[in-house]
């Protein structure tokens, strides 16, 4: 993405952000924009340790609990999506940034011979789902806001 278009989105995000505090009467802090310009620079999936470590190298202050805070207020406010990839990480949540990004779904690929240990997360979209989606809304009348999709499995020799 080029710097221009990348700003542009920042300035949208922290707009967005904005409006949310003040409609929930929200404190307006700036902690909260640094996290969310943070999460809105990365390129993967990340826990809350994560953003915490990235987030103490840069020498901000902010402890663990106003993340775990903030990561809620995000959640809330639509700017990031919450996964729970297998077995092993189910206490322990994986989010990645959503407000610009379009529904995919995930392959999570465990390392060969390890107790569901992940290896990598692949993101993709398949048109077909989309029409798995809309037969379903027929079948059922209904109307289908998202889904979660999650195929997991190792790499094959």
């Amino acid at each position: 993405m080029d710097p221009k278009q990348k700003e542009l989105n920042l300035t949208t995000i922290k707009e967005v952000l904005r409006q949310y505090l003040h409609d929930k009467n929200f404190r307006n802090t700036p902690e909260r924009y640094t996290i969310l310009e943070e999460i809105y620079n990365m390129d993967h999936h990340f826990n809350v340790d994560d953003l915490y470590l990235l987030m103490m190298q840069k020498k901000y202050h902010v402890s663990k609990a106003t993340i775990y805070n903030t990561i809620e207020i995000f959640l809330d406010a639509g700017l990031i999506r919450k996964h729970q990839f297998g077995e092993k990480t189910l206490t322990s949540s994986s989010y990645e940034k959503s407000y610009f990004d379009k529904q995919h779904d995930h392959l999570v690929i465990y390392k060969k011979d390890s107790d569901k240990e992940i290896q990598e997360i692949i993101e993709f979209c398949d048109p077909r789902i989309q029409g798995i989606k809309d037969a379903i809304e027929d079948a059922f009348g209904v109307n289908i806001d998202s889904h979660s999709l999650y195929f997991y499995g190792t790499k094959k020799d």
